[in-house]
This record gives C-alpha cells, sequence and structure tokens, in this order.
C-alpha cells in the first residue's frame, strides 16, 4: 500500500512534499500491539483525517469517534453522536468506505445511522 511521508512538517530536517493529499487514512490492523490503551488493542479500526480539520474513525463494525480538530483540536467533545454533524459522517464514512475497497482491505464498515 503507498502512502505519504507527513514527517516535514514536523520534523525540520525532512523535506515537504511537493503534492499534499487532502487527507490520511489511519489503520490498526494488529491487535496484539503492547502499548496503549486496552480498548484499542481489542479489535482494529480505521480512520480518516481530513486537510479540512475533520477526524473519523471506528472500530469494526462500530462507530467510534468524530472530531472537528480547527474548533477541537485536543479531541474533547466527541461528535460522533451527535446528529447535526450527520452531513460530516457521511462525507467521511463513504471517503473510508473507497479508501478501504480501493486497498483491497478486508475491515467491515457498518453504517452508523
Amino acid at each position: 500500500m503507498g502512502g505519504f511521508d507527513y514527517s516535514g512538517y514536523y520534523v525540520d530536517d525532512r523535506p515537504l512534499l511537493d503534492i499534499v493529499p487532502d487527507s490520511a487514512y489511519l489503520q490498526l490492523v494488529d491487535t496484539g500491539f503492547e502499548y496503549g490503551f486496552a480498548s484499542d488493542r481489542e479489535r482494529s479500526w480505521r480512520g480518516i483525517i481530513t486537510d479540512d480539520g475533520w477526524k473519523y474513525a471506528v472500530f469494526a463494525g462500530v462507530p467510534w469517534f468524530l472530531y472537528n480538530l480547527n474548533e477541537d483540536p485536543f479531541e474533547t467533545a466527541k461528535l460522533g453522536p451527535d446528529r447535526r454533524f450527520n452531513s460530516e459522517w457521511i462525507r467521511l464514512q463513504d471517503r473510508l468506505a473507497q479508501w478501504i475497497t480501493d486497498t483491497g482491505d478486508a475491515f467491515e464498515l457498518s453504517n452508523f445511522w
């Protein structure tokens, strides 16, 4: 699977990208990971962070979280259950589903609402 090296934005001696993608996809595949919170290790998850400041991730078959990082950079307000953000959820759910399809991932993404 291809990817992008974003480290240049955080590490001074690394080059910046010539073309910056509009999103980054996240995944935890190895549930045997020995560090972190127990709930993070019990099942795999997938997620997306977009350049317009949204972060969305789900456990297999279960919605996990939705954050507006522009207004809440420390992820203190979990917006996933709030139907006022339904349009963002649909947009990000569709993007994540497309990425899962495009990469041939076997992750089961269910509909939340």
